[in-house]
């Protein structure tokens, strides 16, 4: 079984010892010759015990003093072969006596060194980065028809094949190549082609596999990581976290980097250096703790990451991915911005980049940027994803929402229901939508059936930060209302203030029991919310409504917001809510206190139940509990709870359903209503 290792750059390091071993073996043995018998024990001697470079010095030196001798003009090829100079081996190798067998090992042996190279090797600027492993599978393939007579050359070089697939960005091609295996040769998998092979499982979606390879290469020491490569345990990592196994994910990455010494003392080195390994092993364990929902875990260590390395592409990038997760995408544009001038190739930090425009609404750039980046790295997952996620987001969106109630509430009755979908247009010109738009509501009051449905067009606008849209819906149902003409605005001020307008000139906010009695109305709605991060949040809402009968509602709500429990696949939000209002009139037909006000208490929590590769299904409770009181009225408790789950079978596609009872006085009267709510979501 041939061994495998990178031959790091100035010196020499075996790669193929075990193969050109055997090619030793079939060579025939030095009995005499002109080399004396003490000479060649020698060099057999250093040699089997990997002191290349003593043997050669020893061999070439013999030569000097009996130039055409054969035996030790064969050791010098295989020496050679040893130290990993393959190329310059099997060159050697042609200007001796014809030798069959070691001839086709020389060839599987320089076609596996390119296959090494393409993986190690870095890509120059603007260079093509799969040409290099796409000539070692060509290699490769012709080795297999040019010695297809010789099983253990196919077997090998069908095994190097698999490394240099995986290189190419060819995984699809690997792993059925490893499918295609028979058990047996499955499970003899040298240790060198699995970690390849695992990466490419995870490329195709299969964790669980990659994982079971990893485990069969045992786990890698400090000592033997070559410099040039990762830790292992890293992908087996990613292996565990995407087969939702993150206890397991979390152990093996932070016991690797445990392992790993933060200095390291080279030969010739005054100083000692920072340990590579060990900042790549605590990279990935921030990294995995922002997958997990951990984002301010992550956030800390990214942050303490970039102090240390301030010059770190790598960490500079992975501290902008996470800023954007937490809501802040200017500050992330900037650290992706220094990750860029640091590393103007990195793909994962150009993919941020252009991720960071898509969140803020600054689309005109993401085309360009997107199609750049595929026309050099076409085959590479990441491009691939960003590609289904933006045309997703640019391509048709239609949202449904369907409500139904039962109660005793005085504006919704014994029985509603509401309806509400839109259908919007592909971006148009990088900043616009047309959009379809109905909705219907209806209302069982005890005077009579209630109902109102409007349809029509809007056009909604987005720019950095801003979103804008018009709209008219023209409304058919009980009462005489006119033509809906509605607009708004959500501003992103900064990634911590935002301010959203709705206004209508005939608002659905307006209850149904008014417009039983011909009563209609303008209304304006207007929050300005500060957001800290995920963890923290507050918002001020201002309302108003203008009733054709005069009356006019003024009400206002404040609430904050914060995480009090962060849990991988678990959180819990808790929160405070005030609202108050004011109507001019307290004498109409609908329910309209002079004065009336609230104070709760709310929870959420969201459980994510399952989670693979897009896919995800989560449970979702809410619960409000506090006071309301109402002019002239005694107070009384008030509660809202409800248990919903939301399901995304792909990317793209979203389904969600929530049971919900609210239970509140309303002149004196406590009155209850449960509801059941729909949503449907295709689009991005």
């Amino acid at each position: 079984m041939p061994i495998r290792g990178p031959i790091p750059v100035g010196g020499l390091r075996v790669a193929l010892a075990a193969a050109v071993w055997t090619a030793l073996a079939a060579a025939p043995a030095i009995a005499g010759g002109s080399a004396t018998g003490a000479a060649v024990a020698n060099i057999d001697q250093l040699r089997q015990a990997g002191h290349w470079i003593r043997a050669l010095a020893l061999c070439e030196d013999a030569l000097r003093d009996h130039p055409g001798d054969e035996a030790l003009l064969r050791r010098q090829v295989l020496i050679l072969a040893d130290a990993g100079a393959v190329s310059r081996a099997r060159e050697l190798a042609q200007r001796l006596p014809a030798d069959p067998v070691l001839l086709a090992r020389l060839d599987a042996d320089v076609a596996a060194q390119r296959a090494r190279r393409a993986v190690r090797d870095p890509v120059p600027p603007d260079a093509d980065p799969y040409a290099a492993a796409d000539a070692a599978v060509r290699q490769l393939d012709a080795v297999i028809a040019r010695h297809g007579n010789d099983p253990s050359v196919v077997h090998r070089a069908r095994l190097d094949r698999l490394v240099a697939l995986q290189a190419a960005g060819r995984s699809a091609e690997a792993v059925g190549a490893y499918d295609a295996m028979g058990p047996a040769e499955r499970d003899t998998l040298p240790a060198y082609v699995l970690r390849p092979l695992a990466e490419a499982m995870l490329d195709r979606q299969r964790p669980e596999e990659a994982a079971r390879l990893l485990g069969r290469a045992g786990p890698a020491t400090p000592e033997t990581i070559p410099e040039g490569e990762s830790d292992p345990a890293i992908v087996l990592m990613y292996a565990y976290s995407e087969a939702g196994q993150y206890a397991k994910a979390e152990q093996t990455i932070d016991s690797a980097a445990a392992a790993q010494p933060v200095w390291l003392r080279k030969p010739g080195q005054s100083g000692p250096a920072a340990n590579p390994h060990r900042s790549e092993d605590d990279l990935n364990a921030a990294l995995l703790r922002g997958y997990a929902g951990l984002l301010a875990d992550a956030n800390a260590r990214l942050a303490a990451g970039v102090h240390e390395a301030p010059a770190s592409a790598n960490w500079r990038r992975e501290l902008g991915n996470n800023e954007r997760s937490r809501g802040w995408p200017r500050r992330a544009g900037a650290d992706l911005a220094i990750a860029r001038g640091l590393d103007p190739q990195d793909i994962g930090v150009r993919l941020g980049q252009l991720e960071t425009r898509r969140d803020l609404g600054d689309f005109d750039s993401v085309e360009p940027g997107l199609e750049n980046l595929e026309a050099h790295y076409p085959r590479d997952a990441q491009v691939q994803r960003a590609r289904r996620a933006w045309d997703r987001q640019r391509g048709w969106q239609f949202d449904a929402a369907q409500t139904f109630g039962r109660g005793n509430t005085p504006d919704y009755g014994d029985r509603d229901q509401d309806t509400l979908a839109t259908l919007a247009s592909p971006l148009l010109a990088d900043h616009w939508r047309i959009y379809a738009i109905a909705r219907h509501a209806q209302a069982s009051l005890p005077e009579g059936d209630a109902h109102r449905t409007d349809a029509g067009l809007g056009v909604r606008g987005q720019w950095r930060g801003v979103q804008a849209y018009l709209q008219a819906l023209p409304t058919r149902g009980t009462g005489d209302d006119p033509t809906a003409v509605e607009a708004g605005f959500d501003w992103a001020i900064s990634d911590h203030w935002a301010w959203s307008t709705d206004a209508s000139s005939s608002g659905a906010d307006i209850p149904l029991r008014a417009r039983y009695y011909g009563v209609h109305g303008s209304t304006l709605d207007s929050t300005v919310q500060w957001r800290a991060n995920e963890l923290l949040a507050a918002r001020l809402g201002v309302q108003a409504a203008n009733f054709s009968d005069g009356n006019r509602r003024r009400a206002a709500d404040v609430g904050v917001t914060g995480r009090v429990l962060t849990r991988p696949r678990l959180q819990l939000d808790l929160g405070a809510d005030l609202y108050a209002s004011h109507n001019t009139r307290d004498d109409t037909a609908y329910f309209n206190p002079r004065r009336d006000g609230a104070a709760t208490v709310t929870a959420h929590l969201d459980h994510v139940l399952a989670e693979r590769y897009g896919r995800t299904w989560h449970q979702l409770v809410d619960l409000a509990v506090g006071s309301y009181a109402q002019q002239g009225q005694s107070a009384g408790w008030v509660a809202d709870v409800g248990y919903g789950q939301a399901w995304q079978p792909h990317e793209g596609l979203g389904f969600g359903w929530r049971l919900g009872w609210h239970s509140q006085p309303y002149d004196g009267r406590r009155e209850t209503r449960a509801t059941l709510e729909l949503t449907l979501h295709w689009g991005e």
